[in-house]
């Protein structure tokens, strides 16, 4: 009976890590592509120098202690390395890692952070939400911040898998819904419940889905015309 039951739990645990590793290899290969077709899409050049310009914006904004950037400041952070951009080159999205070192700490951050391409200017803004990374799942000693290596492996496993897909041929591609879900989600607003003409309370009436969305992302990126000219953020794409 003894060995029986042995057998059994050894047949468990050799199924349990020949499932884990299948997942290890399948969140390498995904996260792999995902670099691999974004950087294909902007071009190697391209894709640092709007690396650059992120990392730039973010840091200036954090060195003016931006209010709505202190969840941010206010701790060590990092861009994240990927930046992840869709088929037609206006939209962006990537992370933004946050590690706490107050002693009263025990957990940690990834912030979503998006781009947006409008009238061949990109704009930088955050939206999309927070991961809370609690560190008692990652570590033993919960007063240490996770590291930043560890961020970005848990921001690549669930805020930006879902940038690629595999077609039916069994290939990776772009996801357009993880753009759709970024950028058109209510969270944002609806389309389709605007008023059904102007007020100076709600702003302008929009015919046009596109340039709906777009007025909300310059908003978002303070520059909106009712917002301060330091938090703005225009920057054209080279």
């Amino acid at each position: 009976m003894l060995n029986h039951v042995s057998r059994c739990i050894g047949l468990i645990l050799l199924t349990v890590s020949m499932a884990c590793h299948q997942q290890w290899r399948e969140d390498s290969e995904r996260n792999h592509e995902i670099l691999k077709i974004s950087r294909s899409i902007m071009g190697a050049r391209e894709y640092n120098t709007i690396y650059q310009q992120v990392s730039d914006s973010l840091n200036t904004w954090c060195s003016a202690k931006l209010p709505g950037y202190r969840s941010i400041w206010s701790f060590d952070y990092r861009l994240d390395s990927v930046l992840c951009f869709n088929s037609q080159k206006d939209r962006m999205v990537t992370t933004i890692l946050v590690r706490c070192h107050r002693y009263e700490c025990e957990t940690d951050d990834v912030h979503c952070f998006y781009g947006a391409k409008i009238k061949g200017k990109w704009y930088f803004f955050q939206g999309g939400g927070t991961m809370v990374v609690i560190r008692e799942h990652y570590q033993k000693d919960v007063h240490t911040p996770v590291s930043f290596e560890k961020l970005h492996e848990l921001a690549m496993n669930n805020m930006l898998r879902g940038y690629v897909k595999r077609n039916k041929d069994g290939e990776w591609e772009v996801n357009y819904a993880f753009f759709t879900a970024h950028f058109e989600d209510s969270g944002w607003g609806n389309f389709e419940k605007q008023k059904p003409r102007d007020t100076l309370p709600n702003g302008k009436h929009f015919t046009d889905k596109k340039a709906y969305f777009e007025s909300l992302y310059l908003r978002a990126a303070g520059a909106s015309p009712l917002q301060n000219d330091k938090n703005k953020t225009l920057l054209k794409s080279k």
